[in-house]
């Protein structure tokens, strides 16, 4: 995947799936806004890809997937929502994240 590829789809909105791989050859061209180690799956990143605020998930050690927040207060709402599932998960009650749902 390009980065103008990458642009591309997260203008449109929806969630983009990639490898690994192809996130590591584009990330550094968005600059990182902030990092979370959720403790079970890899780091919750936000980058910044023009003027909105993306969050990139790694769903598996060898995938990631990213989606457009918008801006600051949605991008806080998404990290708080998403390390709540974490803690959960964490505490073993059988929650699972669905990196593929928009909402």
């Amino acid at each position: 995947m390009t980065v103008e590829e990458f642009r591309e789809k997260v203008g449109d909105g929806g969630i983009v799936p990639m490898s690994r791989a192809e996130w590591e050859g584009i990330a550094s061209s968005f600059p990182e806004v902030e990092r979370h180690n959720t403790q079970l799956a890899g780091d919750l990143i936000i980058v910044r890809a023009g003027d909105a605020l993306v969050a990139v998930e790694a769903p598996s050690r060898d995938a990631r997937v990213a989606r457009a927040l918008g801006g600051p207060e949605e991008a806080r709402a998404f990290v708080a929502r998403r390390m709540e599932e974490y803690e959960r998960m964490w505490d073993g009650c059988g929650v699972k994240v669905e990196y593929f749902d928009k909402s």
